[in-house]
C-alpha cells in the first residue's frame, strides 16, 4: 500500500506547492519509486506543473496528478493502486480538505519559511494535527522543516529554536531561497532536472532521504 505525504502549512506561500512537486520528483529520480501527486489546492499549481512537463514515455520526471478533495481519505485508495507513495500538496488554510489530507496521511510535511510571522501562523495547524494524533495512536507522524531559508542571518539561526516550541520533530534538512526551486516550474521541471551538483536538488535530496527514514 503506498505510503501518503501530505505537504501542509495554512499560511500561502510558504513553498508548500514547491516542497511536494521536488519531493515527488526526488522520491520518483533519485530513489526510483512510482509517485502519484494529488493536489488539494484549488489553486491547482501542483495541477499545472504536472502538466506542463513534457517528457518521453518512461521519464521518471513524469509525475502523474489528480484533483482530489474533502473525501480523500474515502477516495484515495481508489487511485493510488500500484504507486508506492502519494504525496499530496495541500490547501492553504485550515479546513475540512487539510484535515482530510492530515487523516489520509502517513507522514505531514510542515514546510515553514524562518519568518516569526509563519512561525505564529502553524500553531492551529499543529494543533490539528496533534488532535489527529490523540484519536489515532499517535497516527500520522508529523515533522516540520525550515524552509527558503536565508543561511547566515539571524532569523536563520533562531527559527529551530522558535519551531521547537510546537513540540514536533523538526528535520535536520532545509531548503533556502535560491532561483533554481522556481526558474523552470513553467515548463514541469524540478530541482532533479538540475546537474548533481546543484545546492537546491541537494537539499531535497537531503529532506527527501530524512522523510524516507521517518517512514520505515
Amino acid at each position: 500500500m503506498a505510503k501518503v505525504i501530505s505537504v501542509l502549512n495554512q499560511k500561502g506561500g510558504t513553498t508548500k506547492t514547491t516542497s511536494a512537486v521536488n519531493v515527488a520528483s526526488c522520491l520518483a529520480v533519485t530513489h526510483g519509486k512510482r509517485v502519484l501527486l494529488v493536489d488539494l489546492d484549488p489553486q491547482g499549481s501542483a495541477t499545472d506543473w504536472a502538466a506542463s512537463r513534457e517528457g518521453a514515455e518512461g521519464d521518471p520526471g513524469v509525475i502523474p496528478c489528480v484533483a482530489m478533495g474533502k473525501q480523500l481519505a474515502r477516495d484515495l485508495p481508489r487511485v493510488a493502486g500500484g504507486y508506492d507513495f502519494v504525496v499530496v500538496d495541500g490547501v492553504p488554510q485550515i479546513s475540512e480538505l487539510a484535515a482530510a489530507a492530515i487523516k489520509a496521511a502517513d507522514l505531514v510535511l510542515i514546510p515553514v519559511q524562518p519568518s516569526q510571522y509563519d512561525i505564529w501562523a502553524c500553531s492551529d495547524l499543529v494543533q490539528l494535527v496533534k488532535d489527529r494524533q490523540e484519536i489515532a495512536d499517535g497516527h500520522p507522524h508529523a515533522v516540520m522543516m525550515v524552509a527558503r531559508a536565508v543561511p547566515g542571518t539571524v532569523i536563520e539561526r533562531t527559527a529551530r529554536e522558535a519551531l521547537e516550541a510546537f513540540e514536533l520533530p523538526i528535520l535536520s534538512s532545509q531548503t533556502c531561497q535560491r532561483q533554481s526551486y522556481v526558474r523552470d516550474i513553467g515548463s514541469g521541471q524540478s530541482v532533479m532536472d538540475l546537474p548533481a551538483d546543484n545546492k537546491a536538488r541537494l537539499e531535497i535530496e537531503a529532506v527527501t532521504a530524512e522523510l524516507l527514514e521517518l517512514l520505515k
